[in-house]
């Protein structure tokens, strides 16, 4: 060991001293530069996991039987059939739209609109069959937030057998066109044990008969009493036989009796807001002794009425013109219609309701 000697940093000349501190603080400056090299990649690395952790948390829709056979029936009355939705995912599960692919006879809604992970919903179904005959297939969409299935669809498939056939299929009372009774015939499509005898009607300002026709068939008669109440109602009529083996027969009666002056909307309601808007009031007579529209009084300045009448009969169309109505908001205001009788000229007035909705 006698070639290793021992160097005395004092004893080496001051150029050596100098590149040794100068070669020192390059290795420090490259050190540091390195460590902050580090720090920002294991920052990236750290904020590369957290968004995998956010993309992977997702809702997954899953649904229990998606396609429901409800096999041969009847028209007879209706079907209900509740799906089963989970979600299996691990965020929450929004349903944010539910659809029907028919609005006449298919209605759908679900019990709740968010589903925690391993939570589920029902989807409720009713599906009338009243007017539908042989192979029936309906179908419900599903929108949600499920970024791997957006729209889920549900299937309702079956077979319907009429057991009558009804001409017309509704029955309509229109009193204000002086229509207060209506007829229809009723052709049973399977053979029944006994005549159709028995009438039951779910409305007692109704009277409904039912008579067996020389040609075939049944003839059911429906009859409003003078003391049916003004409105617009539906009523249900079932029909049987004296056999309980028979299926019974149901029929709905539309009624359409409104009072003899008639205002539509019932109210007008306005948004706070300074823009021109404009609603539509229906004033509709269906009484024997018509009246006269003389003016339509406006609560202030900030509204403006324009009648026009209809020149083949007593009824109005009035267009409500209101501005500058944002002070107003929350307001209920009242548009005064002042008629006369047109054979006596005696005055009478209608109050129509105006409110300023609030802002949300």
């Amino acid at each position: 060991m006698d070639w290793i000697k021992k160097v005395n940093p004092n004893s080496l000349p001051s150029d050596a001293l100098q590149l040794s501190s100068v070669g020192g603080s390059v290795m420090k400056a490259v050190f540091h530069r390195n460590f902050r090299s580090l720090k920002i990649v294991a920052a990236f690395c750290l904020c590369l996991g957290l968004v995998n952790f956010k993309i992977l948390a997702a809702p997954h829709i899953e649904v229990e039987q998606a396609l429901w056979n409800f096999g041969p029936v009847t028209n007879l009355t209706e079907l209900t059939h509740d799906f089963v939705i989970r979600n299996s995912g691990d965020a929450p599960l929004e349903i944010r739209r539910v659809l029907s692919s028919c609005n006449a006879c298919l209605r759908a809604g679900v019990e709740k609109t968010k589903i925690p992970p391993g939570g589920t919903a029902l989807l409720f179904s009713r599906l009338d069959l009243r007017r539908l005959s042989g192979g029936i297939s309906r179908s419900i969409l599903v929108d949600c937030n499920d970024p791997a299935n957006p729209s889920v669809l549900l299937e309702l498939n079956g077979w319907v057998v009429p057991a009558y056939q009804m001409v017309p299929a509704d029955l309509s009372l229109d009193l204000s066109q002086g229509q207060p009774a209506g007829t229809m015939e009723i052709i049973p499509l399977l053979k029944l044990h006994a005549d159709l005898s028995q009438v039951l009607c779910d409305d007692t300002n109704l009277e409904a008969t039912i008579s067996p026709k020389p040609t075939g068939g049944f003839l059911l008669a429906v009859q409003a009493k003078e003391n049916l109440p003004r409105g617009h109602t539906v009523a249900q009529v079932i029909i049987r036989s004296a056999d309980s083996n028979d299926l019974p027969c149901r029929v709905t009666v539309f009624i359409h009796h409104p009072p003899d002056l008639e205002v539509i909307p019932a109210r007008l309601s306005f948004q706070p807001q300074a823009e021109p808007q404009m609603r539509i009031l229906w004033l509709k007579q269906h009484g024997a002794a018509p009246l006269t529209l003389l003016d339509a009084v406006s609560p202030s300045d900030k509204f403006h009425c324009e009648i026009d009448p209809d020149p083949a009969g007593f009824n109005y169309r009035i267009y409500v013109t209101a501005m500058q109505l944002e002070p107003a908001a929350g307001r209920i205001n009242a548009l005064i219609l002042k008629l006369a009788d047109s054979r006596t000229g005696k005055e009478q007035s209608v109050t129509v309701p105006i409110l300023v909705e609030s802002p949300p």
